[in-house]
């Protein structure tokens, strides 16, 4: 059953947390009160807003807005996510300060600057994709994330929001991701955005190889590794992969490991670009026409060396009989 309050939105409550105003209302600025106050109230009602609207309905402008909400930033009130900002549940991060430390090999009770950002975006984890009940062992387990692969606070959210977006949100598809983009080398928001980019790339060259081999199954691991490497170590675009898949054609079963012998014949010789290519098979065209035409030459100059016999005197020969 679903039980639902309906009020007027603009007799509603906005709620402001005492440690708000018992820790952070003191240290802000005009612009920064207003701003965090109304993103409390469009937060309440789930309602977007871009930074020109802000600017508007603040009577600020958007530079005033870019600037404040890098101080909110900075006062762990708020943290960025892909899709925009997270407040901060302040009563959930100020019970985790006795907790995440913990985890955290115990290494000082006095929280640095590093340990309350994580605080932050754990308990943004914990609001935005677990709706307040994330389990302690998911604590311990973001902690171990943070530790092992050194993510920004960004990514370790941007983590969660990719998973939940896959319908994926348990632990060992979310540690299978996050070695992913360890391995990919991910640490900053930044370097996310441009690991995903170069996963798209390879996700649609991985369907233009399935739509060629006409392949109505998923690539095994190995075949991922094949291709991976033609990608990121060979550097090869699919132009230059659509070439090897050409000479597959006669082929009754083609594979990806016959494949995976041409192209890697094809690094070996520093073939780059379809152009290179051409010009390879060209040349070994031409070299193959010029070992025929010398092998005919040197077969008919020994021809026509060859000591002829005398059949002058045939018949002295026919005498002798």
């Amino acid at each position: 059953m679903k039980f639902v309050q309906k009020n007027k939105m603009e007799l509603g409550d906005t709620l402001i947390p005492d440690l708000f105003i018992l820790n952070n209302m003191p240290t802000l600025n005009e612009i920064d009160l207003k701003l965090y106050i109304y993103m409390l109230f469009l937060s309440k009602i789930s309602k977007e807003a871009d930074k020109a609207e802000l600017a508007k309905k603040l009577n600020v402008t958007e530079q005033d807005i870019t600037f404040s909400i890098e101080r909110l930033q900075g006062e762990d009130l708020i943290i960025k996510t892909s899709s925009g900002y997270n407040l901060v549940d302040l009563k959930d991060a100020e019970i985790n300060k006795s907790y995440i430390p913990k985890v955290e090999s115990k290494r000082s009770k006095t929280q640095t600057e590093k340990e309350r950002k994580r605080i932050a975006a754990a308990s943004a984890i914990n609001e935005s994709y677990f709706q307040g009940v994330m389990s302690l062992s998911w604590y311990t387990d973001i902690g171990s994330m943070f530790e092992n692969y050194s993510f920004d606070e960004e990514v370790m959210i941007a983590l969660f929001h990719h998973c939940q977006e896959q319908k994926s949100l348990n632990k060992n598809y979310v540690h299978a991701v996050a070695e992913n983009w360890y391995k990919g080398g991910v640490k900053t928001f930044e370097d996310l955005e441009e690991y995903m980019e170069n996963y798209t790339v390879v996700q649609k060259i991985k369907q233009k190889i399935k739509k060629s081999l006409r392949l109505n199954r998923n690539f095994t691991k190995y075949e991922e590794q094949y291709i991976d490497t033609w990608i990121k170590d060979y550097n090869y675009d699919f132009s230059v992969i659509e070439e090897a898949l050409k000479l597959t054609v006669s082929k009754p079963n083609p594979s990806l490991n016959y494949v995976n012998g041409i192209l890697s014949n094809w690094h070996k010789k520093g073939f780059k670009t379809v152009k290179d290519i051409e010009e390879g098979e060209k040349n070994r065209v031409n070299t193959s026409k010029n070992q025929y035409i010398s092998k005919m030459q040197s077969n008919k100059s020994k021809y026509q060396n060859y000591e002829q016999r005398d059949y002058a005197d045939l018949e002295s020969f026919y005498d002798n009989m």
